[in-house]
Parts: C-alpha cells; structure tokens; sequence
C-alpha cells in the first residue's frame, strides 16, 4: 500500500495520539474520525437506481412530521 508522510504539529500529534484506539493505526484512526465527503450527485443516483418503497417513504414522512410537532427529540 502506498503511503504519504505528513507534518503535524506537537498539539495535533497529542490530539491524533489521544484519539487513537487500542491497536489502531494513525491512519485508521484518521479514517475513523475523519469521514469522506457527502457526494449529493452518488446518493441521488443510489436512490434512483434502488428506490425507496412506499413502506419507507411514509415512515419518514412520519419522522418528519413528529419532529416538527416537537414529538421525538434524538
């Protein structure tokens, strides 16, 4: 596997440092903190190529509609 080397300052290596889990790399766990980019043009062609059914359709406008009521508060 390729791999690129980097700087970090001392705050940044104590905080990637700091985050990393037992066993983890500093490049897993920069993967698992940092996500990729939310791609708007992939997720619409996901949905178009495996459409949402009815079923999951009203549920979400459910969700939707109790969250606006003030109903389900995450």
């Amino acid at each position: 596997m390729a791999s690129k080397t980097i700087r970090l300052d001392c705050a940044a290596y104590l905080r990637l440092k700091t985050a990393m889990l037992p066993g983890e790399s500093f490049s897993d766990t920069i993967k698992r903190i940092v996500k990729p980019r939310f791609n708007l043009k992939d997720w619409l062609r996901r949905i178009r190529q495996n459409p949402l059914s009815q079923q999951a359709i009203d549920a979400i406008e459910l969700q939707i509609a109790q969250r606006r009521r003030g109903i389900h508060r995450a």
